[in-house]
């Protein structure tokens, strides 16, 4: 057993009982009830990398991008690692680091992150502006407010945790996607990906689109209503309500 498997469990518990939504980590991480020798084992594996990956970064001067133990899903990982790193105030990154901003046709957009394999930590409360793409797994301790639209990505390479809130103006999520407080949005466009997202507080969307029967939904609730060229593009409809183009009619 590594040293650090003290401080890893110490934060699952912290999670399951202090923190308000912080069970929804059992989402994934849930135990059989007559575990077998082998599962026991995997398990003792998969939190003695835990325990590495915390002893790793609190001895770090400075931040730098954790690597994924494996493989990037499920997130419960990154969200026991991240939150035993703040219960012990290691060091953790602000933005603008470990991102890219570049600006296309009047809008602006932020690549959140690094690699696939591997985990940026951000400093809460963050609130960008321009619409947000990732790249790896991000992420946040406190509140996330984007002033845009939010692109989850794709399961295999990316995934986002928010221990706190989220405020976005349009949410297009396939991927991996937890958080423990409330989620607000104006548009919440479900793409029907192989991703979870969770939330351990409140949804507040002002209008919810599966991307089946999208176009028809949004043709009414939407003004002005986008082209049909938008409302075929789940994301770039997102782009259209994140920068205020369109907006979402209030119901009657």
């Amino acid at each position: 057993m590594h040293p650090r498997r003290p401080d890893i469990e110490a934060a699952l518990t912290d999670l399951r009982t202090r923190l308000p939504g912080g069970k929804i980590v059992d989402h994934w991480g849930g135990e059989p009830h007559w575990p077998t020798p082998e599962q026991t084992r995997l398990r003792d594996k998969w939190l003695d990398s835990m325990a590495e990956a915390l002893e790793a970064a609190l001895t770090r001067q400075a931040f730098e991008p954790i690597t994924i133990f494996e493989a990037r899903s499920p997130p419960d990982w990154e969200f026991i690692v991240a939150h035993a790193l703040a219960r012990h105030g290691g060091r953790v990154a602000s933005f603008p680091a470990f991102s890219e901003t570049r600006q296309r046709d009047g809008d602006t957009f932020i690549t959140l992150g690094t690699a696939s394999d591997e985990m940026v930590i951000y400093q809460g409360p963050l609130e960008l502006h321009g619409h947000v793409h990732l790249s790896g797994t991000v992420v946040v301790l406190g509140d996330l407010i984007i002033h845009g639209a939010l692109m989850d990505g794709d399961p295999a390479d990316s995934g986002l945790v928010v221990i706190g809130n989220e405020r976005v103006r349009a949410l297009y999520t396939s991927s991996d996607h937890l958080m423990v407080g409330d989620l607000e949005t104006d548009l919440l466009y479900l793409s029907g990906g192989e991703g979870s997202w969770v939330v351990g507080g409140e949804v507040r969307a002002s209008l919810q689109l599966e991307e089946a029967r999208a176009s028809e939904e949004a043709r009414r609730w939407l003004e002005p209503v986008p082209s049909d060229e938008v409302l075929e593009d789940g994301w770039a409809l997102c782009r259209e309500v994140g920068s205020g183009r369109t907006k979402v009619r209030p119901p009657p």
